[in-house]
């Protein structure tokens, strides 16, 4: 049973870093007692349900999968933004509108606070659409295509029937003769059922393979009956195939905002420091999950499939964008600060970065964020602090400048970031103006640094 239930788990008001130029992000839903409501009245609906001969099994899993959910709720997972819960809210209603057999009602959407593009489809009648996924977006139409996949794997029951396959591997004879030799082995338990874990957890995967198919198919069913750009479809899959290659894997150019005429950028900064490392073979922080909406199966033939049911589709103009450029930047600038608000301040400072170099966001906005970051970056190492919230670098990691700008972090010594955070503050003062936050972090870089 021990064995069984290791396996199964397998399957606020916030704080304003910055008044001026950052936003207030809201971790609370508008009607918690609503939220609460329904994953529990969807949860009760769903165990009575269940007829199978894993009953008390199933009904344990969804149990837990609703407290998790509730628990990620009140640990600040998502986000509650009006502006965002609208835009999202609107395309699904326009969704839902064309398709009568989708009934509102039955769904609750969930943004998330995640940098990862990514979307998600849970057995309660939850969507959960990362902040990420809204900033790599091209339009409104490609975000209905995900919308109308997650759709389809709700109507399609899949997440009970991947429970109900799972519950039928893990109970299996195979499996259970695996475990019981585990059992009698005098040497080796925990790497053999950590082995074990790993094995079900692939042929889970494997299994789920042709419901991402499926899900393409509904789900382009829906969306064609709607407005929206029915190649939009396979545009937000051919982006989504690109997503590893770009995500968390853009230069941060420190050389260029961390040179300054009067201290020189080092290269003694970036030097790897192979103690600093994590040897841990373990995936990236960020990283896609390789078994999200992204993979089931290889993108190529989930492409060619929607290229077929293109065909004497009618063809229509793009729709509407015009709030999707404020969309982009508000989700954007969210990641930011709920990744601030969660003390992750070498990802806060590495997509701050990386939004300016793509010039998403104004020079105001990554001057003020860039100097209060770094002012807590020197108190962290004053205090003692910086190993807490600055993660280690992982030999294994494919998230090579992310941990580039990691690596440069640990090196600064209390000395280094005195002069940086100065100089910064002084090149870009005249942009700044009267703006009191970074007048405040001027000032104390400016007193340290006569020290």
């Amino acid at each position: 049973m021990k064995a069984f239930l290791i396996i199964t788990l397998l399957l606020f008001n916030p704080v304003l870093f910055f008044a001026q130029t950052s936003m207030a992000v809201r971790y609370e839903p508008f009607s918690k007692d609503s939220l609460v409501n329904f994953i529990n009245r969807v949860s009760d609906k769903k165990i009575t349900k269940f007829n199978s001969k894993y009953k008390k099994d199933v009904k344990a899993i969804l149990l837990d999968r609703n407290e998790r959910m509730v628990e990620k709720i009140k640990d600040s997972g998502f986000i509650f933004d009006s502006k965002i819960n609208q835009y999202v809210g609107k395309i699904f209603k326009e969704i839902s509108a064309s398709n009568p057999s989708i009934v509102p009602s039955d769904f609750y959407f969930l943004v998330d606070k995640s940098g990862v593009p990514n979307a998600s489809c849970y057995w309660n009648g939850i969507f959960t659409i990362n902040l990420g996924l809204l900033n790599f977006i091209q339009s409104d139409d490609e975000l209905a295509a995900v919308i109308a996949h997650e759709i389809a794997h709700y109507q399609l029951n899949h997440s009970e029937n991947s429970m109900l396959r799972n519950l039928d591997l893990l109970h299996s004879k195979q499996t259970k003769k695996k475990a019981k030799a585990i059992n009698r082995a005098h040497y080796g338990k925990n790497r053999a059922y950590l082995d074990l874990m790993e094995e079900l957890n692939y042929n889970f995967t494997k299994r789920s393979r042709k419901d991402e198919l499926q899900a393409d198919s509904l789900g382009f069913v829906f969306f064609k009956k709607t407005r929206f750009q029915k190649r939009a479809f396979v545009t937000a899959l051919e982006n989504l195939k690109n997503a590893d290659s770009i995500v968390f894997n853009e230069n941060a150019q420190l050389k260029v905002h961390f040179n300054f005429e009067n201290y020189p950028f080092k290269e003694a900064w970036l030097v790897k420091d192979e103690a600093l490392f994590n040897i841990k073979e373990s995936a990236s922080d960020y990283k896609f999950d390789k078994d999200s909406m992204k993979t089931h199966p290889d993108i190529p033939l989930r492409i060619e499939v929607i290229k077929k049911m293109l065909i004497g589709t009618d063809s229509e103009s793009k729709s509407s964008n015009d709030s999707l450029p404020e969309i982009k930047k508000r989700a954007s600038l969210l990641v930011v600060q709920s990744a601030i608000d969660a003390k992750q301040i070498d990802f806060a400072l590495y997509q701050t970065l990386v939004l300016y170099n793509r010039k998403e966001v104004d020079e105001k906005t990554f001057c003020a964020i860039t100097a209060k970051l770094l002012q807590s970056i020197y108190q962290l190492k004053e205090q003692h602090k910086f190993g807490r919230y600055i993660s280690t670098m992982s030999a294994f990691s494919d998230e090579v400048n992310l941990d580039e700008l990691r690596q440069f972090l640990h090196n600064l010594e209390l000395k280094n970031i005195r002069k940086i955070g100065m100089n910064f503050c002084q090149k870009h003062a005249d942009v700044m103006g009267n703006d009191s936050d970074f007048i405040q972090v001027k000032s104390y870089f400016n007193q340290l640094n006569q020290k």
